[in-house]
């Protein structure tokens, strides 16, 4: 009699009980989740953001080293395709007659930029006078010339912009085709998920061939006399220096 007092005693969990402990379980699957998603989506940010600013040194660095290591005879030119809403200037194109290279923004499909750069190279052909570099590229690079190898730099930006000061005068310009060269190029650039605008400074030097000439040696005897001092020469200026990195300036 006892034992079946016992057995009948107990009992299970209710339907409400039930559905109350599911409802527990489920609150804290999707907290977990959820606090899961945003761990993620914070490390993929940074790593967005990191791999954004390398991109951008690299570039800075690779435009430095385009700029200031231009040969003699070297030039500077910007142009517009007209194919980029609110855009100056698409691009500019330097080198010389027989190297140019165009660094140029290409709109693509969804509304941003690609920032790219293509290199022409021109050489004698007989006794023919080959064609300037710089105009053949120009005339492609307007065009938009499908035949052209272009190298991507940087996808997906929102606005770019260049201008350029004149060594004569103190203002910047939005176009340069001038036959010699600026002072500074600076570029401007903002990423599709950047909050601020980059800004890059260049300087270009001055590069003018140098004439070597080697005086004739000439014979004939004469008495030695006492060697003179040497004139003290005096020393030329130092080159101006070098304009620091990319810098980030406040968004528009």
């Amino acid at each position: 009699m006892k034992t079946r007092d016992f057995i009948g005693s107990r009992r299970g969990f209710t339907l409400v009980e039930m559905m109350i402990t599911l409802v527990i379980l489920g609150l804290l699957a999707g907290m977990i989740f959820m606090l899961l998603t945003g761990i993620l989506q914070s490390a993929s940010v940074l790593q967005d953001n990191s791999n954004r600013s390398d991109r951008i040194n690299a570039l800075y660095e690779f435009m430095k080293t385009k700029l200031t290591m231009m040969p003699a005879r070297s030039t500077i030119a910007s142009y517009a395709r007209g194919d980029g809403e609110g855009l100056v200037q698409n691009g500019i194109i330097f080198g010389n007659t027989n190297l140019a290279t165009a660094i140029d923004g290409k709109i693509q499909p969804n509304g941003l930029y690609l920032l790219r750069i293509c290199s022409l190279a021109t050489s004698e052909n007989g006794q023919q006078q080959p064609q300037d570099a710089r105009v053949t590229l120009t005339q492609s690079v307007t065009t938009d010339d499908p035949t052209l190898s272009w190298t991507a730099l940087i996808p997906d930006v929102k606005t770019l912009s260049w201008k350029f000061q004149d060594p004569q005068q103190v203002q910047w310009d939005t176009a340069w085709t001038a036959s010699n060269t600026p002072n500074l190029v600076e570029f401007d650039m903002q990423g599709g998920g950047d909050l601020q605008a980059t800004t890059m400074d260049f300087w270009v030097p001055k590069i003018n061939p140098i004439t070597v000439r080697i005086p004739g040696s000439g014979t004939g005897t004469g008495g030695g006399g006492t060697g003179g001092r040497g004139g003290g020469g005096t020393g030329q200026p130092g080159a101006p220096g070098q304009p620091g990195g990319p810098r980030a300036r406040g968004g528009p």
